[in-house]
C-alpha cells in the first residue's frame, strides 16, 4: 500500500475553502465565542479597578523681552529644567508628602512598606515633554502632567497639586540659578578687580621707581636735552652781552672819578675812593649772597655769615660817607658839595647802581646756567640709565590684559544683575498652566472595550489553527475531485452517503442543544461579570 505522507496533496481552491469552512464551522465559531467569554470575565470580573488619569498642560512662554538687549544668563536648557524639576517632584520625601496629604492607596500604606508605597505612586505620575511654539529659531517645549488613580476627584486633586509644585519648583530654580551664576559672576568680577589693581600698583611702583627713565620718556628726554641747551646758549650770549655793558660802565666810571677828583682835593679824593672800596665790598658780597641763595636755604650757614659782614660794610660805608675831611686848614663836607662835585656823585652814582644791577642779573645768568646744567646732567644720566624695556612692556601687557578681563567680568556682571531683575519681573522664560488638571469621566484602564474585540479575535486565531490541524490530519477523500487526483481514475458516478433519519435527527438535536447550553452559560458568565463589576462600582 502506498504511504499516505509520500503523496503529494492536491492545492486547494476556493470551493475546497468554502467546504472546509462549512464542515468545521463550529469549531470557528466556539473559540471565538470562548475568547468573548474569557476577555469578558478579564475585563470585568479580574480588572475590577479602574484607573482614572488626570492631565494637565503647562507650556514654556518665550522672554518678553528681545534676546538682543538681554539675554538669560544660565545655560541650562529648558528641558534638562523640566527634568530636574520632575526629579525633584518625584523624590522620596515630596512624594511622602502627597500620600499623606491625599490618603492614596490607605490599604497598602498599613499592609505593605512605606517605599513600595511611594513606588506605586511614582509610577502613577507621568511627565512628558512635547515640542511647542517657535520662539527665536528654537522650538520651546510644552510639559504634559498626568497621573493616574482609582479615585477620578482624587486624582484630579492630585494633579493640581502636582502642577502646584512643578510652577513652584520652576520659580526657585530659576530664582536660584540666576541668583548663584549672579554671586559666580560677582565672585570672578572681584578676582578680576583684585588682579587689576594689583597690576596697576606694580606699573606705578616701576613708573615711581624709574621716573623719567622710563623708555617712552626717552624721546621727551632728548627733546628736553635739545632745549635745555638752546636756553644755555641763549644765557652765555646774554652773559657776554652783560660783560660788554660792564666794560662799558667800567670806562665810563673811571671818566666819572676823573671828573670828581678834578673838583675835590686830594684828601677829598683819597675819602672818596675809601667809600667807592666800601661800595665794591658790598657790592661783592651782595653778588655772592644772591649765588648762595640760588643754591641753598636761607639757613644756610654760609648766607648768614655772609649777611653779617655785608650789615657791617654797609656801617662803615655809611659812617665814612658822613665823614668830615680836613685838607689845608680847611673842612670838607661830603654832605655839602658843588654843582660840578654832585654832577660828578651822580654820574658815579647811576654807573655804580647799573653796575650793580648788572652784576645781579649776571649772578642770575650764573645761577640759571648752574640750573640748567644740573638738568642736563639728570636728563643725560636718564638717557645713559633708560629702565628695563621688556620688564617695563610685560608690565603693561599685563595691566592691559588685567583690565580686559575686569571689562569683560564687569559686562558679565551687568548682564547677570540684569538677568535676575528680568526673572524678577517676570519677563523671562517661565511657565503657563494652559489646561488645568482635567477632571476624568473614563477610566484609563483597562481598556475593556478594546479588550473584547481582542479576545474574540484571539478565539477565532486560535480556531483557525485547530481547523488548519484537522485538515492536515484528515487524509480521507471528501470530493469527487480528491478520487480523481488521488486514484487517477475518471469517476463514472457517485452514490450518496446515507444514514437513517433518526440517527442524524438526534446529533442535530445534541448539537444544538450544546450549542444552546454553551451560549447561555457564557451569556450568564458574562452577565455575572458585568452586573459584579458595575455592584461593586
Amino acid at each position: 500500500m502506498t504511504d499516505s505522507a509520500s503523496i503529494p496533496r492536491r492545492s486547494y481552491d476556493f470551493e475546497d475553502y468554502i467546504d472546509i469552512l462549512r464542515r468545521n464551522i463550529g469549531w470557528l465559531v466556539g473559540p471565538a465565542f470562548a475568547g468573548l467569554v474569557i476577555a469578558t470575565v478579564i475585563a470585568y470580573l479580574v480588572n475590577r479597578q479602574d484607573l482614572y488619569v488626570s492631565w494637565a498642560n503647562i507650556r514654556v512662554t518665550p522672554q518678553t523681552i528681545s534676546t538682543e538687549l538681554y539675554k538669560v544668563v544660565t545655560t541650562q536648557d529648558v528641558a534638562d529644567r523640566i527634568n530636574g524639576m520632575a526629579q525633584q517632584i518625584e523624590s522620596r520625601e515630596s512624594l511622602r508628602q502627597i500620600i499623606t496629604q491625599f490618603g492614596l492607596y490607605p490599604k497598602l500604606v498599613k499592609s505593605e512598606p512605606m517605599e513600595d508605597v511611594i513606588d506605586k505612586v511614582r509610577n502613577s505620575i507621568g511627565v512628558r515633554v512635547m515640542d511647542g511654539v517657535m520662539a527665536g529659531g528654537k522650538s520651546l517645549p510644552q510639559l504634559v502632567l498626568t497621573f493616574a488613580y482609582t479615585d477620578r476627584f482624587t486624582a484630579q486633586a492630585v494633579c493640581q497639586e502636582l502642577v502646584s509644585r512643578f510652577m513652584s519648583a520652576s520659580n526657585t530654580d530659576i530664582s536660584q540659578a540666576n541668583v548663584a551664576a549672579n554671586g559666580f559672576v560677582t565672585d570672578e568680577y572681584n578676582l578680576a578687580k583684585q588682579q587689576l589693581d594689583a597690576a596697576e600698583k606694580k606699573l606705578e611702583d616701576f613708573r615711581r621707581a624709574n621716573a623719567g627713565r622710563l623708555p617712552e620718556e626717552a624721546q621727551m628726554n632728548i627733546g628736553q636735552i635739545s632745549a635745555l641747551q638752546n636756553q644755555l646758549g641763549q644765557i652765555n650770549q646774554a652773559l657776554n652781552r652783560n660783560n660788554e655793558q660792564k666794560m662799558v660802565l667800567d670806562t665810563q666810571l673811571g671818566m666819572a672819578k676823573d671828573r670828581l677828583a678834578a673838583v675835590k682835593s686830594p684828601a677829598a679824593v683819597l675819602h672818596s675812593s675809601k667809600v667807592n672800596d666800601l661800595d665794591k665790598q658790598i657790592e661783592t658780597i651782595e653778588t655772592q649772597i644772591t649765588e648762595l641763595k640760588g643754591r641753598y636755604t636761607d639757613s644756610y650757614p654760609g648766607i648768614q655769615s655772609a649777611q653779617d659782614h655785608l650789615a657791617f660794610l654797609k656801617k662803615q660805608r655809611d659812617a665814612a660817607a658822613k665823614e668830615k675831611v680836613v685838607d689845608d686848614g680847611k673842612v670838607y663836607d661830603p654832605t655839602t658839595a658843588t654843582v660840578d662835585r654832585m654832577n660828578a656823585q651822580d654820574a658815579i652814582a647811576s654807573i655804580n647802581t647799573q653796575m650793580k644791577a648788572l652784576n645781579i642779573e649776571a649772578a642770575q645768568y650764573r645761577r640759571d646756567m648752574a640750573n640748567i646744567n644740573r638738568a642736563l646732567g639728570d636728563y643725560q644720566a636718564r638717557l645713559q640709565n633708560i629702565a628695563s624695556v621688556k620688564e617695563y612692556e610685560d608690565l603693561i601687557r599685563d595691566r592691559d590684559a588685567a583690565r580686559a578681563q575686569w571689562f569683560e567680568q564687569d559686562r558679565k556682571r551687568q548682564l547677570s544683575t540684569a538677568s535676575m531683575h528680568m526673572e524678577e519681573r517676570k519677563q523671562g522664560q517661565t511657565l503657563e498652566v494652559i489646561d488645568q488638571a482635567s477632571l476624568p469621566t473614563t477610566p484609563a484602564s483597562p481598556q475593556r472595550l478594546k479588550m473584547l474585540p481582542m479576545g474574540i479575535v484571539a478565539g477565532l486565531v486560535l480556531g483557525i489553527m485547530i481547523v488548519a490541524v484537522r485538515e492536515v490530519k484528515d487524509t480521507s477523500l471528501k470530493t469527487l475531485k480528491d478520487a480523481r487526483m488521488y486514484t487517477q481514475l475518471t469517476v463514472l458516478g457517485s452514490v450518496p452517503f446515507l444514514e437513517n433519519d433518526v440517527v442524524v435527527q438526534r446529533r442535530k438535536q445534541m448539537l444544538w442543544v450544546s450549542w444552546a447550553t454553551a451560549t447561555v452559560a457564557g451569556l450568564a458568565i458574562m452577565a455575572v461579570s458585568i452586573g459584579r463589576y458595575y455592584i461593586h462600582k
